[in-house]
């Protein structure tokens, strides 16, 4: 009995000192929690979460119209003005995300819970194009003509997620946290995702 109690203690104790940490500073990965650099606070009874990531890159995908105009292809259409990448592009990537937590089961270094999230990501990508369009030559040969000069691209993408799940959060050591998370997701554009796995992993401090 003795023996019994003692565990009873010292899992008490161990299991308080987990719970006595309750923000953190990590990582977190996903459609409605954001992406990026996230802080967590995971209180007794709720809990949140913000994320943020941005990121600025070019890319070396480069689209040369080619030398030889002359294609063989049965499906164009003479009457269509086609667009192509002349050169490297700009981008510029970023998104937010904020999430709120409710426990639901305790255990000595896991926490079960449900979860809701909101998340916005904002793309940016700018270029250099040239217009042109295909002359129907002999049979089904084609001839790309140039159509106007080069124009610099700028588009822009704005997407919102929402969605709900349940998570698990499994304690690695005393500080460190990994958090695995199942939402159902729906998108601005009207787009479901039943089930597109997201996580995180922080450092815990009081």
């Amino acid at each position: 009995m003795k023996k019994i109690s003692l565990l009873l203690l010292v899992s008490s104790f161990a299991f308080s000192q987990f719970s006595d940490l309750t923000q953190g500073l990590g990582f977190a990965a996903g459609m409605p929690s954001g992406t990026g650099f996230s802080y967590r606070q995971m209180n007794e009874n709720h809990g949140f979460q913000i994320t943020l990531g941005a990121l600025a890159y070019g890319s070396d995908d480069e689209d040369y119209l080619e030398e030889d105009p002359y294609y063989y292809e049965m499906e164009q259409k003479s009457d269509e003005i086609y667009t192509r990448q002349t050169g490297e592009s700009n981008n510029i990537w970023g998104n937010i995300g904020l999430t709120y937590y409710k426990p639901l089961h305790r255990a000595e270094k896991s926490l079960f819970y449900g979860f809701a999230g909101i998340s916005v990501y904002y793309t940016s990508e700018e270029y250099m194009a040239q217009d042109y369009i295909y002359i129907q030559e002999i049979d089904s040969t084609f001839t790309r003509e140039l159509v106007g000069s080069e124009k610099e691209v700028h588009e822009t993408n704005l997407n919102e997620f929402v969605g709900v799940g349940l998570g698990l959060s499994y304690n690695i050591t005393k500080n460190i946290r990994l958090s695995l998370e199942l939402p159902f997701t729906v998108s601005n554009d009207g787009d479901i995702w039943m089930i597109v796995p997201q996580g995180g992993l922080h450092y815990y401090f009081k």
